[in-house]
């Protein structure tokens, strides 16, 4: 294990994840959206954020110990950060046509 290659995968991982989520608050607003799922997480507890901190780190800190070099690692990083976006605009979109429908 290389602890620069880590800490340089796992600080790629977390600016991504950050810029994710911020990306989706503000496009969710600018396309009329509403984020429902950004809301839902507001209202965890304390131990339930603190859950959620956990899991997600574990996941990035495991993606940049399996990523066989830098290149591959940060590919795969900014891949899954833009396939997340990807699935959290398609959750609004679902969220909103299910309350247009009812």
């Amino acid at each position: 294990m290389n602890p620069a290659k880590f800490a340089l995968l796992l600080g790629v991982g977390l600016l991504s994840f950050l810029f994710v989520a911020s990306l989706y608050v503000v496009w969710t607003r600018i396309v009329g959206l509403d984020p429902t799922l950004a809301q839902r997480c507001a209202t965890f507890s304390l131990p339930g954020r603190a859950l959620v901190a956990l899991v997600s780190g574990a996941l990035l800190g495991t993606g940049s110990l399996a990523a066989p070099n830098v290149r591959v690692g940060v590919a795969g990083m900014v891949l899954l950060a833009a396939s997340t976006f990807a699935a959290l605009m398609l959750f609004e979109l679902a969220q909103q046509r299910e309350r247009a429908a009812s």
